[in-house]
């Protein structure tokens, strides 16, 4: 096992936490605009 720094573990961490984040942004995106159509019929709309 080699050595990393805290500055390369902070990075991965940081980039992990972006990731799943973002999926996460994504999912709740989807299911607005999901109810969205379902709602008003009228396509897709921003949040």
């Amino acid at each position: 096992m080699k050595e990393i720094s805290v500055l390369e573990m902070l990075v991965k961490v940081a980039g992990r936490f972006a990731a799943v984040s973002g999926v996460i942004a994504l999912l709740i995106w989807i299911t607005w605009v999901m109810l969205d159509i379902k709602n008003l019929q009228s396509g897709f709309t921003l949040p």
